[in-house]
């Protein structure tokens, strides 16, 4: 059976602890591992307010895996993550390549973003740096 790129999206109840997260992401990415598949990256989200709430709670902390594996494994994440009680919603998504260019793209946009952001940190510095010396 051929290994096709999915996304697995899941929201996690906001008591969880980060053990409790950790073991949830640690599960999921285990089976894919067993079945032969490998992840290509795993996004926590952390912890952020729902659109409408859910089992009366209106944040969950939502994480983001996204992975090349069999169909066949599809059903066992569905069946784990339908059995964990501190997972509040999920959704498993098989990507087309329209989805793995926006991906990527996403990818490469926060990596500039971030760097853009080092990089006016960076100038801010300098700027006040320039000010106290002229000011002294």
């Amino acid at each position: 059976m051929m290994k096709r790129k999915y996304e697995i999206g899941f929201v996690i109840n906001p008591e969880a602890s980060e053990e409790e997260v950790k073991k949830i992401i640690d599960s999921i990415v285990d089976i894919i591992k067993n079945a032969g598949g490998n992840i290509e990256n795993v996004d926590e989200w952390g912890r952020r307010k729902l659109a409408y709430p859910v089992q009366k709670h209106n944040e969950g902390i939502y994480v983001f895996i996204n992975a090349n594996m069999k169909g066949s494994t599809f059903v066992t994440i569905e069946r784990r993550l339908k059995l964990t009680e501190r997972v509040m919603r999920f959704i498993v998504l098989r990507m087309d390549d329209k989805m793995k260019k926006a991906n990527r793209l996403t990818r490469k946009w926060k990596r500039l973003s971030k760097r853009i952001v080092e990089e006016e940190d960076t100038v801010m510095i300098d700027e006040i740096q320039d000010r106290k010396e002229v000011g002294q």
